[in-house]
């Protein structure tokens, strides 16, 4: 019996551990034409690039949308570095990359959360609703 509670606690806690995931930001951006070359001009390949740049846009460049929204994160050149290598299409919104590089839509707008999960940065991107 004491192993079975044992045993429960700890399922209890890691459980807990493996969804504690503090917000740090929350923001709406759209990916405007702009936004889908790199700095250089080349074209950029994956949403989490686009988002990239867009953050690059809005800080480094002053090329901002008016439905761009500041961030308290990605003023920083070494954080934008990091989006790359830590953004997602959150599920249920992979239909983003056709959205965004079809040239049929102007800007689709994206919402970006990002995420402190136990130490790890963790955006997800997905599309803003309305």
């Amino acid at each position: 019996m004491r192993s079975f509670i044992l045993g429960c606690l700890a399922v209890i806690a890691l459980s807990g551990a493996a969804t504690a995931q503090d917000v740090m930001a929350i923001y709406d951006a759209r990916l405007d034409p702009h936004d889908l070359v790199n700095s250089g001009g080349q074209p950029l390949g994956s949403v989490c690039a686009a988002v990239q740049q867009d953050r690059a846009n809005y800080h480094r460049f002053k090329k901002r949308g008016e439905v761009d929204d500041a961030d308290p994160i990605f003023a920083d050149k070494t954080m934008r570095a990091r989006i790359a290598g830590s953004c997602r299409i959150m599920p249920g919104h992979e239909h983003l990359r056709e959205a965004v590089f079809s040239g049929v839509g102007y800007g689709i707008i994206v919402r970006v959360q990002v995420l402190n999960d136990a130490g790890t940065l963790q955006i997800l991107v997905s599309e803003r609703a309305g």
